[in-house]
């Protein structure tokens, strides 16, 4: 890895306006390897982006929503292999899709526009589901909820606006799933992990945001993460770009910014799906703790095996959301790099946020690598910008 090759890299991407600014984070165990920033947070107040440059996570928020999940778990609050419904009884009994007109499959983005104007779910055909829920299938993105045709028409219709994380978790336990729980994958950007959280919520007797704080954040001084921002911390969050004609647009607190649905003002409850805000350093503590096996200037927040079977293949059955990738608990892992296309070692972790955030960890190398940008149409981990950082930091040019 060439320090002078990334800062090129980087600054690259400022001057032929790609991003408004960014900040990287390459870490071992024992030391910072690499700590750069680059570009502005706010391009019309030419405001620097700064290492306690606040960021939305956006999915980035999911690995932290699964530590808390298997904090709970070690402590004998669940049992990840338990039905959903042992803790949330609104979740037995579901439906599954059973509508032709519906089948999921890989055309099903090309025919969207032609099921959406006549798209009703109330008269959608549905079957019981073979077996109910599980908290590993959410976790490990295999447990049908919003993963398919049916959910995918119904986000596009668009969703209810929710007074509470209690009333948006009844919603999705009423609405069928897209395939029975455990045979098939695809990535579930809202529902399991808001469903994730309020477990925790129910079986803890803290609110998210509390148990986040307590359990996490506080021991691994990630004191500028959370879900709601102070009057000061909205001064250092970054502004939300969109590439528009070869420049860059302010999208801040339009439709663009957190998906539409979970701008600062509007944010009444807690998403664990992508509601988290945090600065480049105290990500990094969270990864850096995941990269220890738990451990963070020796204090333990996950045991060894815990985290080892968060990186580790978590479905029952061997499912791919991409080639060469396979599910752990709250982690995206790279079983296969070459088959993907991948200069990572072999089981390489993380995840990545809609905004260009993207993180990941190498048990084999013994590093871990974060990286902070709020771009609105950038993506997370298939972003061209995410790829290349991997490519840096692996292949070194």
């Amino acid at each position: 890895m060439k320090t002078e090759t990334i800062n090129q890299v980087m600054q690259g991407y400022i001057d032929s306006h790609e991003l408004a600014g960014g900040a990287l984070h390459v870490f071992s165990e024992a030391e910072t390897i690499f700590r750069g920033k680059w570009g502005l947070s706010d391009i019309e107040a030419t405001r620097s982006v700064e290492y306690d440059s606040i960021f939305r996570l956006m999915s980035m928020t999911k690995p932290i929503v699964a530590a808390a999940v298997m904090i709970c778990a070690e402590r004998g609050l669940i049992d990840i292999d338990d039905p959903v419904s042992h803790y949330l009884p609104e979740f037995a009994d579901m439906q599954v899709n059973h509508d032709p007109k519906y089948a999921n499959g890989p055309d099903v983005l090309k025919r969207i526009p032609l099921l959406i104007p006549f798209f009703n779910i109330s008269k959608v055909k549905t079957k019981p589901a073979s077996r109910d829920i599980t908290v590993r299938d959410l976790l490990s993105h295999s447990s049908g909820m919003q993963q398919g045709t049916v959910s995918l028409l119904s986000l596009l219709k668009g969703l209810p606006q929710f007074g509470s994380l209690r009333e948006e978790v009844s919603y999705f336990a009423a609405q069928p799933l897209d395939f029975d729980p455990g045979t098939g994958t695809g990535y579930s950007p809202l529902a399991g992990f808001d469903v994730l959280g309020y477990l925790i919520e129910c079986v803890s007797g803290t609110r998210l945001e509390g148990f986040v704080r307590t359990e996490i954040c506080d021991p691994l001084e990630m004191f500028d993460t959370g879900f709601f921002l102070s009057e000061e911390r909205q001064k250092r969050l970054v502004k939300v770009y969109k590439r528009h004609a070869g420049s860059l647009k302010d999208v801040t607190g339009t439709k663009n910014d957190v998906a539409g649905a979970m701008h600062q003002k509007a944010i009444s409850f807690e998403h664990g799906c992508g509601g988290m805000y945090s600065t480049l350093d105290d990500y990094s503590h969270f990864a850096q703790m995941l990269l220890c096996e738990g451990s963070y200037k020796g204090r333990r927040i996950l045991q060894p095996e815990t985290v080892r079977m968060m990186r580790s293949e978590a479905p029952l059955v061997h499912l791919e959301p991409e080639p060469g990738f396979v599910w752990g608990l709250g982690m995206k892992i790279r079983q296969n790099p070459e088959k993907g296309g991948s200069p990572a070692t072999a089981g390489t972790y993380g995840w990545s946020g809609a905004f260009g955030t993207h993180f990941f960890i190498s048990p084999i190398d013994r590093l871990g690598v974060v990286f902070m940008t709020n771009r609105a149409d950038l993506e997370g981990s298939g972003s061209y910008i995410s790829k290349r950082i991997e490519e840096l930091v692996f292949e070194g040019d």
